[in-house]
């Protein structure tokens, strides 16, 4: 039976969202009259708003450490009969139960956390191929291994008023090259560059570039230490995720750790610039040929510890202002 609508649940983290963007477009690549819907937090509607292969978002707000029971039984009851497969890319038991509460008949994804009844269409990966995200994802609609080809990286819209908006009310110089530094990860210090380095490549920059510094309100000290002169603004907190797509769109690129707005970045066509500590480039790259990658590969490194267990985080330590600066030369 040919499945004719579909609905995509992926892990509630930008950096995640964007990747399924992969899938997404394979998906339509092979059958473009499949309606796509995506289960979502409210606060990435905007997101998935820019991705064209998608028909609608269906919300739940449950935080990442809430069960929700309750609102997940609410909303399959509600969405019973309107699915022919559930593709389920988080690895968590409650992401599971929607579907199987809501009878989709086929119910793709991996065990993950002992699912065995909740998944009826079992996709099995190594260890290694498991951590390589975007590449998993691509493969999660195929009975066989999909190539992640240039032509499924993500691409998210930009909004021209949006856009116009923004050069108002934040007074932007368009004819200045504009650059975004993204210091912040929601995953913890072991993927945050240090903020001394950001400030020092600021001051290089500032001459010849006008720096927005973007990240969300508990970022704000950290924009408000890399802000040196009228030549920066710092809109950690002040930004909605479409109004970062958007800056990113009119931005020349962004230096950024691995996080949610590298991913951003790279889906805005924007050079990126990404440095990487305690995680890997080779398991979750941004997903774009316009980029430049950071990253030492010392002896401790991938650890994928949130906090340096040795306490020196010299995955970080060790990327020089001076080698991230030539990026721009």
């Amino acid at each position: 039976m040919p499945i004719k609508k579909l609905l995509i649940i992926p892990q509630n983290w930008l950096g995640d969202i964007i990747m399924s963007q992969t899938l997404l477009k394979q998906i339509k690549s092979q059958n473009p009259d499949i309606k796509i819907d995506i289960l979502v937090n409210s606060s990435f509607k905007s997101l998935v708003e820019r991705m064209p292969e998608l028909n609608k978002a269906i919300i739940l707000d449950c935080n990442h450490n809430q069960l929700g029971l309750l609102k997940r039984y609410r909303l399959a009851k509600k969405i019973r009969g309107s699915y022919d497969q559930s593709i389920v890319l988080s690895r968590s038991y409650k992401s599971a139960l929607i579907p199987y509460i809501a009878k989709i008949p086929k119910r793709t994804g991996e065990i993950g956390e002992s699912r065995y009844l909740l998944i009826n269409d079992l996709k099995t990966f190594s260890k290694e191929s498991r951590r390589k995200t975007a590449y998993r994802y691509v493969s999660m609609f195929s009975d066989k291994k999909i190539d992640l080809e240039e032509k499924f990286y993500p691409v998210l819209k930009k909004n021209t008023s949006n856009i116009k908006r923004l050069t108002k009310n934040y007074n932007l110089n368009l004819n200045k090259k504009i650059i975004i530094f993204a210091p912040g990860a929601a995953f913890g210090p072991s993927k945050m560059w240090p903020v001394n380095k950001f400030i020092e490549l600021g001051e290089k920059l500032k001459k010849d570039y006008f720096i927005i510094v973007i990240g969300n309100r508990n970022e704000k000290n950290i924009g408000d230490q890399i802000v040196t002169n009228e030549n920066m603004l710092n809109l950690c907190g002040e930004t909605s995720i479409a109004d970062a797509i958007d800056l990113m769109h009119i931005s020349e690129c962004c230096v950024s750790n691995d996080s949610g707005l590298m991913h951003l970045a790279s889906a805005a066509n924007t050079k990126s610039i990404s440095i990487y500590g305690a995680t890997s480039p080779d398991l979750t790259p941004p997903l774009t040929n316009n980029k430049e990658i950071h990253y030492k590969r010392i002896q401790c490194s991938p650890c994928f510890e949130r906090k340096c267990k040795f306490g020196h985080y010299n995955c970080l330590e060790e990327i020089q202002v001076a080698d991230v600066f030539k990026s721009f030369k």
